[in-house]
């Protein structure tokens, strides 16, 4: 698989530029939603270079630590849409999905004027933060985490805050908020390549709710040919759309092929069994459904019979819903 062949050489050569010797250089931005009293979404964190040397140094061991997992057999993904369900690492060429690249461009460059004033407002409402690492022959690694990696110690009336430096062994005297960076990792962009840690953070802040719509519009569009949708497919992938998670699961069914082998006599009779909220029948041989794209339960029961939601073990005999499935390893 070329993409994951990448991903592994873009994890050593990530190591070799943080190794090297020599200054690297690291920009910190918050998002955090504008309000009527601030006109703009990203504020640049400024700090001392020992502070901005520590967010590095945290950087470098959270980035050792993904290399290490990804050597384990089969972490390294194609992402698609049900990735990290297992804990393994997704992995996207910007190239192919050109939503997500756009975001990045929208991240400010190093010399954004917008400075972070110490309103502990704007780290209470902040979505998530950026970590940019210049290295010394021009290239920049972004990383991003979510908004549960910053905590913040809000000052109170009456209260009196200090920190304690170890260089002059003795309390300081702190006039702001005192923000902690927890040094995680959702998910990072290398030259023109994505490592997704973390999917919920990567759906929530990216632009991939795009991408999700666009992929499960692609599996209805398989669906149509295979099988009779009637005259409002176009309604019933609008309908699917404004559902992010049944859009997610239909993406990913027809990604691992599960669509290509239902068997229509089976999904007729499994959905009378289920007495689910649908209507379908076989026609010569193939299955017609009858969805009125405005009923919720008849989508959503639509979606479940096409992505193998009810699942039964062969050991316990027992019936699960299984919202996410993928391949077995080899376990030989």
């Amino acid at each position: 698989m070329p993409l994951i062949d990448d991903a592994f050489a873009a994890l050593t050569d990530m190591r070799v530029a943080l190794d090297e010797q020599g200054r690297i250089g690291c920009h910190v931005f918050i998002f955090s939603p504008r309000t009527r009293d601030r006109r703009n979404d990203w504020h640049k964190i400024a700090m001392q270079g020992a502070v901005a040397d520590r967010i590095a140094s945290s950087a470098r061991d959270a980035l050792l630590k993904l290399e290490s997992r990804a050597t384990d057999d089969q972490v390294l993904q194609e992402f698609d849409f049900d990735a990290m369900a297992d804990g393994s690492i997704g992995i996207i060429s910007l190239t192919d999905v050109p939503a997500i690249a756009a975001w990045l461009n929208e991240i400010p460059g190093d010399d954004w004027p917008v400075r972070f004033d110490g309103d502990e407002k704007v780290v209470e409402r902040a979505r998530f933060y950026i970590t940019r690492l210049n290295f010394s022959d021009g290239r920049p690694l972004t990383l991003v985490r979510g908004s549960r990696g910053l905590t913040v110690t809000l000052r109170e009336k009456g209260m009196v805050s200090a920190i304690f430096s170890r260089e002059q062994n003795e309390m300081v005297a702190i006039d702001g908020a005192v923000v902690n960076f927890d040094g995680a990792i959702d998910f990072l962009a290398w030259e023109g390549m994505v490592f997704i840690l973390n999917f919920r953070t990567f759906e929530s802040v990216t632009n991939i709710r795009d991408v999700t719509i666009r992929k499960a519009a692609e599996a209805l569009d398989a669906l149509a040919v295979r099988f009779g949708l009637g005259e409002n497919v176009q309604a019933l992938k609008s309908e699917i759309g404004k559902r992010t998670l049944l859009a997610k699961r239909l993406a990913a069914a027809h990604r691992h092929g599960i669509i290509n082998h239902i068997d229509p006599q089976r999904l007729v009779n499994r959905a009378a069994e289920k007495q689910l909220r649908l209507r379908c029948h076989l026609n010569d041989g193939n299955v017609q459904f009858e969805i009125n794209h405005n009923n919720h339960g008849e989508i959503q029961d639509f979606v479940d019979i096409l992505t193998d939601f009810f699942l039964q073990s062969p050991v316990t005999g027992r019936e699960w819903e299984a919202v996410v499935k993928r391949a077995p390893k080899n376990r030989r």
